[in-house]
């Protein structure tokens, strides 16, 4: 039987700022990668990316919401997957596994209003 969903799940570009964890912390000196996803939730997203990033790798995570602070959701997630959909060009699945809690709220909330957003857009 297939788990449900806790979070519904927007198609949504949004920038991403990550580093590779290694033994616990994400190195200072490399600068991060930069992309976008796909689609997020409150437990997840697809990332856009031109390399494929191997299961289980743990990533350290800022995600910029388009809203009027440009706020920035930090957290970690975990590689559960990935998809070739072009020659450079990879769907990297993460979910979330150390998000703090205002901060899922704040991304949450953000998806909603974005969510009705693009339903009235579509009428």
């Amino acid at each position: 039987m297939q788990e449900r969903r806790k979070f519904f799940r927007l198609k949504k570009r949004l920038k991403v700022e990550f580093k590779i964890i290694i033994d616990k912390f994400a190195s200072m000196v490399v600068p991060p990668n930069i992309s976008y996803t796909d689609t997020i939730s409150g437990n997840g997203l697809t990332l856009l990316y031109s390399k494929t990033i191997d299961k289980g790798t743990k990533l350290e995570m800022s995600i910029e919401l388009f809203d009027e602070n440009k706020t920035k959701v930090e957290l970690a997630g975990e590689v559960i997957g990935y998809n070739k959909i072009d020659t450079n060009q990879f769907e990297i699945k993460i979910k979330f596994i150390d998000i703090d809690e205002k901060h899922r709220d704040k991304l949450v909330g953000y998806l909603l209003k974005e969510s009705v957003k693009n339903k009235r857009t579509r009428k």
